[in-house]
């Protein structure tokens, strides 16, 4: 915009996600541990509805999501201080369809022998019957939750002002507005799965920035956001959760979440490359949104559905460092070392109860690690990174069902990346998770604080594994 001697920034972008299931069969084999070398036996049931274990599936998803905007941006100064002000605007437009087929393989009398057969064999069509000769039936489950369609509609519109105060001072300062438009399940009003909501949320946000000196800065800022409920999140439909080992439901009810954020930060920047920062910060959650355990769910012997509890507060303490280690040794100048630690105080407030838990997946303690290795001149870079959060809660539980907590472990990660072909191509190799630790997953029957074998009731143990992958990029200019 030569004219305004303005810079005008423009973007669009479409993008198709399709999600198809062709055939997805779900078995579980149970050992009674009591009995010394007992065999797996299939776990089956006599309801005709169960997708626990004995089920086929057959699901199709399609997304399509339109994305446009723009923004100007107008600098000018203010005797000899520079400033800027921009405006911008963005249009997003979501559309989804969804459909599946649920089927139940059921066992109406019990036949152990079917029990006992491999995974490989008990879908076989010899194994099926009447449902009256001891043989599996199959039974397709109907029902209006097991298809349905959205559209969301976000426009978005923002004023930012960046102001240089004073020669040490900077405030970068706007309000961002956000109308949201949103129907789920079905476009037809009296359907049951219609759900229809319109939110208009004005977002303010300041960044005050203290220049100390060359190499210090103090930095104030708050904000609001907002966090909305996914389709998944908002559609009737049941989909089994194969980490929970259960169905989950969503829940037309659900509002969004809107967080307000404050944060005070010291940042020290010794020199290129490195940096030291100490910062508190507060949060507030209004409607947030938690998955918990319901008992008189359907379709599986355990049942989740999401909910908005009324609202949630925290602060905490981080630091993060960055550092060569050439200060150490001479030999250690390849070397950089960076770590992050925080700590968070997390609790949920509900009206007409005394809760007072962490919120769903808030951890009290999060520590990141990293020792890194370059050798630019020859393209090198080997990096082992390091990972642990404390203890927090996988799903919330009810007056009668406790939660189910995560246990902390340990994750190390290494990576190593070789520039090749005169920098026009990268070999990559990443290993995660070289511990391979065991995720407990338990109730904490004594509300001591951690996991004991013997006191607390185990709900979930998992190996997650140790993966490899190698890749190979090359860069076509």
């Amino acid at each position: 915009m030569p004219t305004l001697k303005a810079k005008l920034h423009w973007y669009g972008s479409f993008n198709i996600l399709d999600q198809y299931i062709p055939d997805q069969r779900r078995l579980q084999y149970n050992q009674n541990v009591s009995v010394p070398n007992s065999p797996y036996t299939l776990l089956i049931s006599a309801s005709k509805t169960s997708q626990r274990s004995g089920s086929r599936y057959y699901g199709f998803l399609n997304d399509y999501v339109y994305t446009g905007g723009g923004d100007a941006t107008k600098n000018f100064t203010i005797g000899s201080l520079t400033q800027s002000v921009k405006a911008g605007y963005l249009l997003q437009v979501k559309d989804r369809l969804f459909d599946s087929r649920p089927f139940s393989v059921y066992l109406p009398s019990d036949n152990p022998a079917l029990r006992l057969l491999p995974e490989n064999q008990v879908f076989s069509q010899q194994n099926f019957g009447t449902g009256f000769d001891n043989k599996f039936a199959f039974n397709e489950i109907y029902g209006n939750q097991y298809r349905y369609i959205a559209n969301s509609i976000l426009n978005a519109g923002f004023l930012q002002f960046d102001n240089q105060i004073a020669r040490q001072l900077r405030a970068t300062w706007g309000v961002r507005w956000e109308n949201f438009d949103q129907v789920i399940g079905s476009m037809q009003q009296k359907d049951p799965r219609h759900v229809h909501t319109t939110v208009d949320d004005f977002l303010p946000g300041l960044n005050l920035t203290f220049k100390a000196n060359e190499q210090t800065n103090i930095r104030l800022s708050g904000s609001q956001t907002v966090v909305r409920p996914e389709f998944r999140e908002l559609s009737p439909f049941a989909f089994f959760d194969f980490d929970l080992g259960a169905t989950t439901t969503g829940n037309k009810e659900l509002v969004r979440t809107k967080v307000t954020n404050a944060d005070l930060r010291y940042e020290v920047y010794p020199r290129a490359g490195e940096i030291f920062t100490l910062g508190v910060f507060y949060k507030y959650f209004e409607k947030p949104i938690e998955l918990y355990f319901n008992q008189t769910g359907a379709g599986s012997s355990s049942t989740f559905n999401y909910i908005n509890a009324d609202k949630a507060s925290g602060y905490g303490a981080e630091l993060e460092i960055r550092k060569k280690l050439d200060v150490v040794s001479d030999a250690l100048r390849n070397f950089v070392f960076q770590g992050n630690f925080s700590y968070i105080y997390n609790r949920v407030i509900s009206s007409g109860t005394n809760l007072n838990r962490p919120m769903q997946g808030q951890s009290p303690y999060l520590i990141n690690a990293s020792l890194q290795y370059d050798i630019e001149k020859i393209g090198l870079n080997t990096t082992i990174l390091f990972n642990q959060i404390g203890r927090r809660i996988l799903y919330v539980g009810s007056s009668d069902y406790p939660p189910v907590w995560e246990n902390p472990r340990a994750l190390l990660d290494f990576q190593m990346a070789k520039k090749l072909l005169k920098n026009k191509a990268e070999l990559k190799l990443n290993v995660s998770d070289l511990l391979n630790q065991v995720a407990y997953f338990y109730h904490d029957l004594n509300e001591d604080g951690k996991f004991d074998k013997t006191k607390d009731a185990l709900a979930i143990a998992r190996k997650y594994g140790t993966n490899v992958s190698i890749s190979f990029a090359y860069t076509i200019k």
